[in-house]
């Protein structure tokens, strides 16, 4: 059976974010991308308008049960979920996830989506939701700095200080790691790694290192579908940052990655 990964985010028509990014890097990997869609949109708001909506509550509760109850999910080895709709959706992903973890096992990677620029994007209720019933669920957790701070309940500083408010949440949520995009150390932007047995890794970006749209969503599918291919953690992450770094560098500005010409990069890390 090829390898699975089920992808619970946003889909876009226009643009490169959630399920239009996980999609086709996932594929590149020779795995089988599972899209379950929270929100269908035009485009990512960085287009400048929100055309679309979320996915009905209890369609995507249905949904997900109906792949529990009508699909063979031995072969789905990891879960990832992102970009929420509406708070309501938290149940129905975590009936999922429990449902699935009871039948099969596997690993849940959480990317709490809520905010970047020192503010929430999302609905209070919303990441209120996510804290309390899909965090406590995660294996992994992707945050970028400032979903960090709000996770931390805490400001969060530089290298040093993101490892320590990453140590805390690992310690009080019994996860495995915490893989935090744009930290600074040093001067310069990258990712740090955290896992439970207080091991860290810097990855710092290039000297080109920018925010795209999408770059967390990229950087949670590709370490995602390392996990996959079996490689352990540590190795799964510094591919995923530095793939995910280089398509970032490579992208014309901060609202769409350069993802469809650089396919042939992700494709080489499944060699």
């Amino acid at each position: 059976m090829m390898k699975q990964v089920l992808s619970i985010q946003s889909s876009v028509a226009a643009g490169f974010v959630g399920n239009t990014v996980a999609g086709p890097v996932l594929t590149a990997l020779g795995q089988h991308p599972m899209l379950v869609d929270t929100v269908m949109l035009a485009a990512h708001p960085g287009y400048g308008k929100r055309a679309g909506g979320a996915v009905p509550d209890d369609i995507l509760a249905a949904v997900l049960d109906g792949i529990l109850s009508l699909t063979d999910t031995s072969g789905i080895n990891i879960v990832t979920s992102g970009y929420l709709g509406s708070a309501a959706q938290v149940a129905g992903i975590a009936a999922f996830v429990d449902g699935w973890r009871d039948a099969t096992g596997g690993t849940y990677i959480l990317d709490p989506v809520l905010g970047d620029g020192g503010r929430l994007y999302v609905a209070q209720e919303i990441a209120d939701a996510m804290m309390a019933e899909l965090l406590p669920r995660a294996d992994i957790i992707t945050p970028n700095h400032y979903e960090l701070s709000w996770l931390a309940g805490r400001d969060v500083g530089g290298q040093d200080d993101s490892a320590r408010a990453a140590g805390d949440l690992i310690d009080r949520y019994g996860l495995k790691a915490v893989v935090t995009t744009g930290v600074t150390g040093d001067g310069r932007t990258g990712d740090l790694l955290v896992t439970a047995d207080n091991g860290t890794r810097w990855q710092a970006a290039g000297d080109a290192g920018k925010n795209v749209a999408g770059g967390g969503d990229l950087l949670t599918a590709l370490l995602a579908g390392m996990l996959n291919l079996g490689c352990q953690l540590p190795d799964a992450f510094k591919a995923a940052s530095h793939t995910a770094q280089s398509i970032i560098a490579a992208s014309p500005d901060g609202r769409d990655l350069a993802l469809l010409e650089s396919l042939e990069t992700v494709r080489a890390l499944a060699r």
